[in-house]
């Protein structure tokens, strides 16, 4: 288990914590990680590794599915009647969630472009 993950479980051990707190820290911890590996892969392609930087992106996007299907039961739970108070945690959580959504999708972007541009600078020399 790694250090986030017994942050998380310690947070979720605790007595009396609101579930909404407890999925918020989820999703805050997931999404970081899925920024991580985002900014992770674009070290990668500094040295054309393409295999490396997209194989960072399958986690990153893995990661950020996990964040996505925990905001998602939330609001799923809230459609279905259960209601919830306002949490700046999971507000927060929501923030970091959508950040690296579009860190990932730019990431993943730039990735191409490198692609492109290392073709076109070795179709001569093929």
């Amino acid at each position: 288990m790694n250090e986030q993950e017994n942050t998380v479980k310690q947070y979720e051990e605790e007595e009396g914590l609101p579930e909404l707190a407890q999925v918020a820290m989820r999703v805050v911890i997931d999404a970081g990680d899925a920024k991580i590996a985002a900014e992770q892969a674009l070290k990668k392609l500094h040295a054309f590794d393409f295999t490396g930087a997209e194989e960072l992106m399958e986690q990153a996007f893995a990661q950020l599915q996990k964040a996505h299907d925990a905001q998602t039961e939330v609001i799923q739970n809230e459609a279905a009647g259960t209601r919830y108070e306002n949490s700046f945690i999971f507000n927060h959580a929501q923030d970091t969630m959508m950040t690296a959504m579009t860190q990932c999708s730019l990431t993943r972007e730039i990735i191409e472009l490198y692609k492109i541009l290392y073709r076109e600078i070795h179709k001569d020399k093929a």
